[in-house]
């Protein structure tokens, strides 16, 4: 296995301050580094690397429809 690069291992360090998971609209698509203190925001493209090394998975959501609901095909976040 490879050695983990310092994004990657930020980003399991906020998914652990997170308490495990993170909401995907939360997360940049790319990393984003902060203008002022330099600080790097792991994007979905780390994310998605870790999901490939199986360390972390994006969860999959069913749209909540419910007849007469005024929210027909509602789709709940998806969490890292």
């Amino acid at each position: 296995m490879r050695s983990l690069s310092e994004n990657e291992m930020t980003a399991l360090r906020l998914l652990a301050e997170g308490g495990g998971s993170l909401i995907e609209w939360r997360v940049p698509e790319t990393n984003d580094k902060d203008p002022v203190f330099g600080t790097v925001t792991p994007g979905h493209t780390t994310y998605r690397r870790l999901e490939k090394l199986g360390l972390v998975f994006y969860t999959e959501e069913e749209p909540f429809d419910l007849p007469g609901d005024p929210l027909v095909g509602f789709c709940f976040s998806r969490d890292i």
